[in-house]
């Protein structure tokens, strides 16, 4: 069975309820176990005044720690355990009762001797040597000073009390260990009664972001999210927001640019059809203008696609560039020079002004076809009569490029979309004309494979100024 986002985290929530309280179990019994002893061991220590007292009333009349030494006896009337009104000052010669030889000292525990004392408390001299008492096996041990004129002369060192072993004390720890089950049933019920619903509200956006990318997997890209939040999942269904507008606009632009295409090879295509079966049905005669006119038709259809290949070179990232270092004004000049029949033809004035010594680092035919493409879309859209103007000039590390055309213009709002692919103008730019509006996309990618930029504006001429700025090669001082 699969849970759900919901069921995992109220799992989630349950477990680590689960856990915390045995968490909680682990520490009351260490807590109870250790802690708890060892305050009972030093409070313990701290009753001890009147035998630390008696000890050091003891040292200050013998001067040493010898009347203890292996003294069992003697030892056991300092402890409170068989404490009498004034402990004797045992005499000097009195026989002291000594462990046999090559065993640790085990006193004998007395009957009035509830808590052990006797076997865990033990005299240690000034550099904390062991005088009399038994060993400290786990080193666990507590230190109470005895001290005589601000010096301290020995140590009582007392080992923690045994984990409580009687009835009472197995009762006490018994019942604090099981006032855990309700706390642990309260916890799982709580994350429950918690978990459930916070966990609806928590992932509602998620369920409507999964909901959402399902429907874009459909097809359905006109979906939006309303944002519930200013978090990670309100920034996330911005973010699902924004990729639906792209994937919305790119459904647009592909079936615009399939409908251009269509358009663009249906019309050329119609009318090399309409020409050849015009020769072949002996309408029309088979001479050299007709040749002229289908080599036209040919040479559009061959620059359509030659267009559509470059494209799809860019998006498949594969559009090559040699570059080296190269005269961009000898390229300008070639293009104007060759385009000059053209727009004399259409009775455009096209006039040129470059620099000489325009070097850049770049590919020569793909800076050519920049030029070319600005040409023609120029010599396309200017009313016949107007004026087509070139200049270019070098600034500090920078090359301009600024091709100006007379009217027809374009709209200040519709400048930026020139380069959008089969993008064109309808109101006076449009497709009788001619041109696909492959070119000046191509030209952007160009431009911007070189580090250079090309914005459009409004010409002072009445048309459209393309204006381009490339790296200028061994940048001279100014």
């Amino acid at each position: 069975m699969k849970l759900n986002i919901t069921g995992k985290l109220v799992a989630v929530l349950s477990l680590t309820s689960v856990l915390l309280v045995a968490a909680m179990a682990t520490a009351i019994y260490w807590s109870f176990q250790k802690g708890f002893i060892s305050y009972l061991t030093e409070l313990e220590l701290e009753r001890l005044d009147q035998t630390v007292a008696d000890l050091s009333a003891t040292y200050r009349v013998t001067g040493s720690w010898d009347f203890l030494r292996g003294n069992h006896e003697a030892w056991m009337e300092y402890l409170p355990i068989s404490r009498v009104v004034q402990p004797p000052i045992p005499p000097v010669n009195r026989r002291p009762t000594t462990a046999p030889a090559g065993q640790p000292f085990a006193p004998p525990l007395a009957p009035q001797d509830q808590t052990g004392l006797s076997t865990r408390l033990r005299l240690l001299d000034g550099n904390k040597h062991n005088i009399i008492g038994p060993p400290s096996e786990t080193g666990e041990a507590l230190l109470r000073p005895i001290q005589l004129d601000q010096r301290t002369v020995g140590w009582l060192s007392l080992s923690p009390l045994p984990v409580p072993e009687s009835d009472l004390d197995r009762r006490f720890r018994d019942q604090q260990l099981e006032a855990i089950y309700p706390i642990a049933g309260g916890a799982l019920l709580l994350a429950l009664m918690i978990g459930i619903p916070l966990g609806r509200h928590l992932l509602k956006p998620v369920k409507a972001i999964a909901e959402g990318a399902h429907a874009l997997t459909r097809g359905k890209f006109d979906i939006r999210l309303e944002p519930q939040s200013r978090d990670e999942l309100g920034r996330l269904v911005n973010d699902f927001n924004t990729l639906a507008k792209v994937l919305e606009r790119n459904e647009q632009l592909r079936r615009q640019s399939m409908a251009d295409v269509s358009h663009e090879l249906r019309t050329p295509l119609s009318i090399l059809r309409g020409d050849i079966e015009a020769i072949q049905d002996g309408v029309r005669p088979l001479d050299q203008q007709q040749m002229a006119r289908l080599h036209n038709t040919v040479m559009v259809l061959s620059r359509l696609v030659n267009d559509l290949y470059d494209l799809a070179l860019v998006d498949a990232g594969a559009l090559t560039y040699q570059k080296s270092i190269i005269d961009l004004s000898e390229i300008i000049q070639e293009a104007c020079d060759a385009a000059e029949g053209e727009f004399g033809n259409k009775q455009i004035l096209l006039s040129t002004k470059v620099d000489e010594g325009l070097a850049v680092f770049g590919d020569e035919r793909r800076l050519r076809q920049v030029i070319d493409n600005l040409l023609k879309n120029s010599l396309r859209y200017t009313d016949s009569g107007g004026e087509c103007r070139l200049t270019t000039h070098r600034k500090g590390e920078r090359i301009f490029i600024n091709l100006e055309d007379s009217a027809p213009s374009v709209s200040q709002h519709e400048l930026p979309r020139l380069f959008d692919r089969f993008y064109r103008v309808e109101a006076s730019r449009n497709r009788s004309r001619g041109g696909a509006g492959l070119g000046l996309a191509i030209c952007k990618t160009i431009v911007n494979a070189h580090e250079g930029e090309i914005i459009a504006q409004a010409s002072r001429l009445g048309g459209v100024r393309m204006h381009i700025n490339l790296p200028a090669e061994n940048p001279i001082d100014e």
